[in-house]
């Protein structure tokens, strides 16, 4: 198990890696939509930071997987002598059970089935269906189907555009920029 964990803490680096480049080209695409003249594109530019949220949720939750499989990789021979789960790393080896079929790492199936041959089904049903709050809520909350909330959105649109406000130089899209802010608000 030991290199499994290995690989998907370096599979998790590497997701984490290629989203964050790519929620950095969306920014950009979502503050050109808002500055678009003469009527600028807020319900696409509102779909798009949606989906650039829901990204951002899965980086954080990419970097918490990391840390727990880091977690489990430095306590593998604790794991690795007892026959129940060790009160400590359950919420731990819960949560990568419960993440395995969410995120794009195919290791952490693999890890899923050897702590479902060593722990049992019970165990795996605790974890998928978070029986008694096992699971890390951090976790559970990122990988949420659920849309963000509309504020949540708007705020966001917001920030970014200021972000972008303050590399780009160019007055002109600086003025259509504040003047849509003032519009969204």
């Amino acid at each position: 198990m030991k290199p499994l964990l290995k690989m998907a803490i370096h599979r998790l680096q590497i997701n984490s890696n290629k989203k964050s480049a790519l929620m950095k080209q969306q920014k950009r695409e979502i503050a050109k939509l808002l500055a678009e003249q003469p009527v600028p594109k807020e319900e696409k530019a509102r779909i798009r930071a949606e989906a650039l949220i829901r990204d951002d949720n899965t980086v954080e939750a990419y970097e918490i997987l990391q840390l727990e499989c880091e977690l489990i990789h430095q306590r593998i021979k604790l794991i690795d002598s007892t026959v129940h789960c060790p009160a400590d790393m359950a919420s731990c080896i819960a949560t990568v059970i419960y993440a395995a079929d969410r995120v794009e790492v195919p290791e952490l199936n693999d890890i899923r089935k050897q702590f479902k041959a060593k722990y049992g089904k019970d165990f795996l049903n605790v974890a998928m269906t978070n029986a008694g709050g096992i699971l890390n809520e951090r976790v559970v909350a990122k990988l949420s189907v659920h849309p963000p909330t509309a504020i949540l959105v708007n705020v966001s649109s917001q920030k970014w555009i200021l972000i972008m406000l303050k590399r780009d130089t160019n007055y002109l899209l600086t003025c259509v920029i504040l003047f849509l802010i003032q519009i969204i608000s």
